[in-house]
């Protein structure tokens, strides 16, 4: 898979504006809910609809599930369908500075069989060239959509603590490292884990960094696994080697799956 296969420009996007379905899904962790709407409402892309990553993109279960396990293919079926997606036209997804919601949005859409590419530095990077903005909401028909999920890989659990090849931690160093724990009930990594920081791979623009900089975050042995706090900000790690043409499985429950299982280890400092 190409760059170009996962990312968009705020140049080429501009291109085609309208022959693509256009997603906002703006979302920081802990901030109240209906926030990224709001700022959705205020301001948005031309054309672009509000696709909420708690109600859609994420399945509510018990805490050893972890707080985003994947949705059901039903409902990201139907919530994708209320925004006017039928599968027929390719999607783009954006986020701002910060959020890690378009990294989610693509791995689950392209989990669920979609072609759907990523606003390279997000609505920043539209703004930047004093591109047009709009608000409120956009109006659409809604549409009868099906999915067939499975199409990314994954691991659980237990394949997470037997894993053969580099398991990467995407979390801050000092979550990876057990120093402070400020949203799961444990603090630690899964033993073998090494910390691959995701804010590594994001340049000071908010865009993905060049070919040769990915190359060398991911010259790591083996086959490659990401998990980060709940499988959110893990998938930039995903789209970022997708870009080189390097598959890496994602471990959906992460963390906060992990931690809330007493039966599992856990590991604290600076290595796995």
């Amino acid at each position: 898979m190409a760059r170009s296969d996962v990312l968009i420009t705020s140049d080429e996007l501009h291109g085609v504006l309208d022959g693509v379905d256009l997603l906002d899904v703006r979302w920081r962790l802990g901030e109240p809910g209906g926030a990224g709407r709001d700022r959705y409402c205020e301001a948005h892309l031309p054309g672009a609809r509000f696709l909420d990553l708690e109600s859609v993109l994420t399945r509510h279960g018990e805490p050893i599930e972890g707080r985003h396990p994947l949705p059901d293919a039903d409902v990201l079926a139907r919530g994708l369908g209320e925004l006017g997606v039928d599968g027929s036209r390719p999607i783009v997804v954006y986020d701002e500075a910060g959020s890690f919601a378009a990294s989610r949005a693509w791995w689950v859409l392209r989990w669920a069989g979609l072609d759907v590419r990523v606003l390279d530095g997000g609505v920043d990077a539209w703004t930047a060239q004093n591109r047009p903005m709009t608000s409120g909401d956009t109006q659409v028909e809604p549409v009868l959509l099906q999915l067939t999920t499975g199409q990314l890989p994954t691991i659980d659990a237990d394949a997470a603590a037997a894993f053969g090849g580099t398991l990467m931690d995407a979390r801050a160093p000092e979550r990876y490292r057990g120093d402070t724990e400020p949203i799961d009930p444990v603090a630690g990594h899964i033993p073998g884990a090494v910390n691959v920081p995701v804010a590594q791979f994001f340049a000071t623009d908010g865009r993905l960094p060049e070919e040769t900089r990915l190359r060398e975050l991911l010259d790591r042995p083996g086959p490659l696994a990401a998990y980060c706090g709940s499988g959110v900000s893990a998938a930039q790690l995903v789209l970022a080697a997708a870009t080189i043409e390097r598959d890496v499985a994602l471990y959906p429950g992460s963390w906060s799956a992990w931690c809330n299982d007493p039966a599992r280890p856990v590991a604290t400092g600076e290595h796995g």
